[in-house]
């Protein structure tokens, strides 16, 4: 449905929409139209080629940077979520098809500030969770915990692992070989000082091994992410001002102390940013935006991972060619196929478009626009699932997004794609 036609729609909805719910929970006639607007658009997107989005946040705060794993025979959802008042972290459980089998959980409760979620299956019913929290003061710590959502109770376990001196920030989980490898952002008083660090730890929370520093980074530093190769190393991406003009894509290992970052794309002058990385049988795959061509566009690089390393710029293809900016990639393997998501504002808000590759990096079907709405469909995650992919994101109202600490509306939302 065009965007016009859309915003006729809502003038003429009554303000009580949502009354009689599937879950029995009746939205109060007093929040208005705008917080409708998620319910609209599932309704309208379940009745056309777009997939059907399942609402996972219950409305009444901003819900932001979901994250989503597999867990059981089922799904594991976590964000940042404002509705007490400040930042705290959430989760639910979802069942294959993405529909909730319980309420949100409220994972954390302190008066700091908690922010972007990671999390990761640590067998069919432990959910491990890292995130960061930021004090009043601006002081900054990383921490990761497990909980068991299915039983309701409390974290089995919770640890900071940054240094209390430093300000730590975006810090990522994987699981291997019943192993979790962190990674995540220090800085010093100084924002010269920041740098790449990473731990293992036991299944409960405990250090198999000193923080080690993998990599230097920079003070624009705000996203790093992970992937485990087929021989168990986890391999950092991350962007960053490190000896060159501005950030570029940086990859390191993780399991050699010795090891070294290699920059992958060229130091061009122009700024690569926010990476993902995944791993297919014998190939992996990085997408990342990047303002080379003077506009922010999705990238893609496919390739078995040796080649990726050394002959990266040879691999990297531009998927998008909008007049808007298209950013926020995240890539995921399913059998030979990649599945590839992002967001791009060429129509106003961002939409979230889906597009598939092969194993060679060529592109299987034209990219698809998933949403067609008055909000900003952000951030979304990807993960296989049967023939398909998974995804959640979020959808924000901009005019009353604010600092993210005390307000803001936003959902988070479900769906597949084949």
């Amino acid at each position: 449905m065009p965007r016009r036609l859309l915003k006729q729609a809502l003038r003429l909805l009554p303000l009580h929409l949502g009354e009689g719910r599937g879950e029995g929970q009746a939205v109060p006639r007093a929040v208005g139209r705008r917080s409708c607007v998620a319910a609209l658009s599932v309704l309208l997107l379940g009745g056309c080629d777009r997939p059907r989005l399942v609402e996972i946040s219950e409305r009444g705060g901003g819900a932001y940077e979901a994250s989503l794993a597999r867990l059981g025979d089922g799904w594991a959802v976590a964000w940042h979520d404002t509705r007490d008042g400040h930042p705290e972290i959430y989760a639910r459980l979802l069942d294959v098809n993405g529909h909730p089998t319980g309420p949100p959980r409220r994972l954390t409760d302190t008066p700091n500030f908690s922010y972007e979620p990671q999390i990761a299956a640590a067998g069919d019913d432990e959910l491990v969770v890292a995130w960061y929290t930021v004090s009043a003061s601006g002081a900054s710590v990383t921490h990761i915990g497990a909980w068991s959502l299915a039983r309701d109770a409390g974290p089995r376990w919770v640890r900071a692992l940054s240094h209390p001196a430093r300000r730590g920030r975006n810090v990522i989980v994987r699981v291997e070989n019943h192993r979790l490898f962190c990674a995540w952002i220090e800085q010093g008083a100084d924002d010269r000082d920041a740098a790449i660090w990473a731990q293992w730890l036991d299944r409960d929370g405990r250090p198999l091994s000193p923080p080690q520093r993998l990599a230097d980074a920079g003070p624009m530093t705000w996203n790093l992410n992970a992937a485990v190769d087929g021989d168990g190393r986890p391999w950092v991406v991350f962007d960053a001002t490190a000896g060159t003009r501005t950030d570029e894509i940086f990859l390191v290992g993780a399991d050699d102390a010795s090891a070294s970052a290699v920059r992958l794309t060229d130091d061009d002058g122009v700024a690569s940013k926010y990476p993902d990385l995944a791993f297919g049988s014998d190939t992996a795959a990085v997408t990342w935006f990047d303002e080379r061509d003077g506009n922010r566009e999705v990238y893609l690089a496919v390739a078995p991972f040796s080649q990726l390393r050394d002959r990266f710029e040879a691999h990297a293809r531009r998927v998008t060619a909008t007049a808007g900016a298209s950013i926020g990639a995240y890539v995921a393997w399913n059998g030979g196929r990649v599945g590839l998501v992002w967001s791009d504002d060429t129509d106003g808000e961002a939409e979230v478009y889906f597009q598939a590759f092969d194993a060679t990096g060529a592109a299987v079907n034209t990219a698809e626009r998933l949403t067609n709405n008055p909000t900003a469909s952000l951030i979304p995650a990807i993960q296989p699932l049967g023939d398909g992919f998974a995804l959640v994101w979020n959808e924000d109202v901009v005019e009353e997004r604010g600092d993210h600490r005390s307000g803001g509306r936003s959902d988070i939302v479900f769906a597949t794609v084949p």
